[in-house]
């Protein structure tokens, strides 16, 4: 936007300042013949013309850049904070604050479909957990046990659960599994 806008301005202010500039030299020429004292008189004109022709520029330039960053800055933001959920859920902090829609947002579409795929994977995350907990798994597998032991925890670290200990009455702790193990 601010290119088109400062392109437009320079196609227009440079053959301005080029035709006022030559079209002045003429008329000082005239001047120095005819009438002398208008010199003076030509000459603050055609300094606060090119003053007008600066200033103008850069004011177009700079009101332009000013609504093309607000213009940005609202069409992204909610794009950048939905960006910034999305990654902190990507590194696996499921228990930060859900994310809220605000009530102008152009994106709003876009932010209530994430929201549905947020809340529906955090709600299949759940799901999960609770039927890993009801897993029974035979302690004398040790493989199966601590990859058991595994996801349960990732899943737990992902919702932000406290790993707690585990109360299956069909799995034998530890160290009752390791005395065995001395035994035999």
């Amino acid at each position: 936007m601010i290119t088109a806008v400062a392109g437009g301005a320079i196609l227009f202010l440079l053959p301005s300042y080029f035709f006022i500039s030559q079209n002045y030299e003429l008329f000082k020429n005239l001047a120095y013949d005819t009438h002398p004292h208008l010199v003076e008189h030509l000459e603050r004109e055609i300094t606060w013309l090119r003053v007008f022709l600066a200033a103008s520029f850069v004011f177009l330039t700079g009101v332009t850049l000013l609504l093309s960053i607000r213009m940005t800055k609202n069409l992204l933001a909610p794009l950048v904070t939905m960006e910034r959920h999305m990654h902190q859920l990507m590194l696996g902090q499921w228990h930060i604050p859900d994310y809220h829609l605000p009530e102008e947002d152009d994106f709003r579409d876009l932010a209530m479909t994430y929201d549905y795929f947020y809340r529906a994977l955090k709600a299949n995350t759940e799901t999960e957990l609770k039927l890993l907990e009801k897993l029974t798994i035979d302690p004398q597998n040790r493989e199966a046990y601590a990859a058991w032991k595994h996801l349960l925890a990732e899943k737990r670290a992902r919702l932000g659960i406290r790993e707690e200990f585990i109360t299956n009455e069909n799995v034998v702790s530890l160290n009752e599994f390791d005395q065995k193990r001395r035994v035999s």
